[in-house]
């Protein structure tokens, strides 16, 4: 029997086997999916950054902040408004010094009681170069380093300072002149030759104020937008001179004290100091070795001051007028002289330092002469004039090339007068081809000797008075007749605010030695004379020269951008009498003006220059007395008790003095 084969059906409980694919199929899917997802990362990434860049294309990058004032998502002009809310505080109560009870305001400029001329800038808070540098933050470099910035930013944060700018002796001057009272400087070991035998006092250590670093925090502070007052400390001043280095320098100024005279000669005149004189001014003084003794610096400059009143000549170059066209006077030149009174002190000390005892006679007869090998002759500076009386034939002037004025109405007494003595001392000067006139140099030196009255100045809460009051329309003045003869300008600078003596804003000029400074070149062929005239209340400067075919176009001032000044600042005062009222300020809108100049040559070669000026607003300025606090009393080491030699060497001691 055959057997058959039975076939079995299949089993459709059991699974399918899976159908296998190849490898390489499965690893090209996985390829592409990662691919894929890849492209989507940087597309989505790249859209990110795009879509970011968009939203803040015109704005600050977040993050970036000042103190605890966000820039971040700010455009620049509310970054601006934003920053000009933040230092409101600094531009109208000033920034705040103090010492236990006492408090001084430094604000950002000294205010005259009567002169705007003598206003001047302390600080400047920079607003706008601070917006500039928070909006370009992410922006100065390379796209990646840009990208790494704005991550930083984003996710740490970026710290900017407020920039601004400070005029750091004339902010000391204020702080020593509100605080320096309340100083005691360290005392030498001092010289007393009264009696027969030289007597020598101890010294006495004391205390002054670190104003260097107070200056430093202070402002380190207003960079990062924090109004809270500054503390000044007291570090220790120690003397220069000890008891115990002067017994061979206190014999020796017992010797010196028996010297007749030291005489002091310039050409052919001379001058003694006489024997009292000589033996008032002896001092100790401090030297790398030691101890010496010269004479004080004081009170010997205060006696070269009166020898410089005899001895000083200004120079004078060769000048001549001008009335209706026509030369009316010459003025022959001048060789200058000018005492100078620091060397000539310390060739006169070095002189005493190095005097040979021996030569000292036991007493002084009535008819006591010097040899005139010991005749110190002064130091002094001779300045030969510019321009000698025969070149004033060849200087080519011929006719009026440029005119400026501007008016002074309501000028007090003072202003008035020191706008003549300043306008006296400029006519007739002679400017040279080539040369870059100062108007600050040419006027010299501003002192009540050379004929100048003093204005009251506000520092703090002093009023203090200060030389120079009125010259600013000096300045100003200048300024419109260069402008007018088509000059290069080379230094000018616009007040801090609008002044009605300087009206139309935007074309006036502060002055205040050494700077700032009106400056231009006579760029022209031949000499400028340079003529000055007061008519009533107008100030006019005429410059003659040769016209070499420039022409001049000067448009009128644009003013924009007008801010209201804010409320009265009252200033409390010890100068006062307690309750007593006196304003010295008006206030001022703050603006900005600008105009244009455009010089034509000969030849048609044009030069067009904008004139920028940027006035802050400031308010009213009112002077209250108020009632005087009891004297801060700091503790200032008492005279040791310890040997003298305990005291350290200043050259050790890590204080800052």
């Amino acid at each position: 029997m055959s057997k058959k084969k039975i076939k079995q059906s299949p089993d459709l409980s059991s699974p399918k086997p899976a159908v296998e694919l190849p490898r390489k199929f499965v690893v090209k899917k996985w390829h592409k999916i990662i691919i894929a997802i890849f492209l989507l990362l940087i597309f989505v990434s790249t859209a990110s950054i795009f879509a970011f860049e968009q939203i803040f294309a015109k704005k600050i990058y977040p993050g970036i902040k000042i103190g605890d004032l966000s820039l971040g998502g700010q455009t620049k002009q509310e970054a601006l408004t934003a920053l000009s809310e933040a230092t409101k505080s600094f531009n109208e109560k000033g920034v705040i010094f103090v010492y236990q009870n006492k408090t001084a305001a430094l604000v950002p400029l000294v205010t005259a009681a009567n002169d705007p001329d003598l206003s001047r800038t302390i600080f400047t808070l920079e607003n706008e170069k601070t917006a500039d540098e928070a909006f370009n933050l992410g922006r100065d470099a390379d796209f990646w380093a840009n990208l790494k910035n704005q991550i930083k930013f984003l996710l740490l944060g970026q710290n900017l300072l407020l920039k601004y700018q400070i005029n750091e002796s004339e902010t000391t001057n204020v702080l020593k002149e509100n605080f320096g009272y309340l100083e005691k400087p360290a005392r030498d070991a001092e010289l007393n030759l009264n009696s027969n035998e030289p007597e020598v006092t101890l010294e006495k250590a004391g205390q002054i104020f670190d104003y260097a670093s107070a200056i430093h925090l202070a402002f380190r502070k207003v960079s990062e937008l924090d109004t809270t007052p500054t503390p000044l400390k007291l570090v220790t001043d120690l003397p220069g001179v000890r008891k115990d280095q002067t017994a061979l320098a206190a014999e020796r100024a017992k010797k010196l004290a028996g010297l007749c005279s030291i005489v002091l000669g310039e050409t052919k005149k001379t001058w003694s100091i006489s024997q009292s004189q000589i033996k008032d001014w002896l001092e100790f003084q401090p030297t790398q070795t030691g101890v010496t003794v010269g004479l004080n610096k004081e009170k010997s400059e205060e006696y070269l001051k009166t020898l410089a009143k005899t001895i000083d000549v200004a120079p004078q170059n060769a000048k001549f007028t001008v009335e209706n066209g026509v030369v009316k006077e010459f003025q022959i030149h001048q060789g200058g002289k000018e005492l100078n009174i620091e060397a000539s002190y310390n060739k006169i000390n070095d002189y005493l330092i190095n005097f040979d005892e021996t030569k000292i006679s036991a007493d002084c007869p009535s008819n006591y002469k010097s040899d005139d090998s010991e005749i110190i002759q002064l130091i002094v500076k001779i300045t030969a004039p510019q321009i000698p009386i025969g070149s004033v034939n060849n200087l080519g002037i011929q006719e009026l090339v440029g005119t400026g004025t501007s008016n002074f109405a309501g000028s007090p007494v003072n202003r008035r007068h020191n706008i003549a003595v300043g306008a006296a001392k400029l006519n007739g000067v002679l400017i040279a081809p080539g040369e870059e006139f100062s108007t600050n140099k040419t006027l010299g030196e501003i002192t009540g000797r050379t004929g100048y009255l003093p204005e009251l100045v506000i520092k703090g809460d002093k009023t203090i008075p200060e030389y120079g009051g009125g010259l600013c329309q000096i300045g100003t003045t200048m300024f419109r007749v260069a402008l007018d003869a088509g000059l290069p300008i080379t230094e000018r600078r616009p007040h801090s605010y609008r002044v009605v003596y300087y009206e139309p804003a935007g074309m006036d000029a502060t002055i205040y030695g050494p700077k700032p400074d009106l400056k231009f070149i006579n760029d022209t062929p031949a000499y400028l004379l340079l003529q000055t005239k007061i008519d009533g209340n107008e100030l006019t400067f005429e410059l003659w020269g040769t016209p070499d075919g420039r022409t001049v176009e000067i448009s009128k001032p644009k003013i924009y951008n007008f801010v209201s000044p804010g409320p009265t600042k009252i200033v409390e005062t010890e100068d006062l009498a307690p309750g007593v009222k006196k304003c010295t300020e008006r206030a001022h809108t703050g603006a900005d003006a600008e105009f244009s100049r455009t010089v034509t040559s000969k030849i048609g070669e044009t030069k067009t220059e904008t004139w920028t000026s940027h006035y802050v607003p400031w308010s009213a300025v009112c002077l209250v007395g108020k009632t005087p606090t009891p004297t801060p009393s700091p503790e200032v080491p008492s005279t040791p008790t310890t040997p003298s030699s305990a005291i350290p060497d200043p050259a050790l001691n890590p204080l800052t003095f």
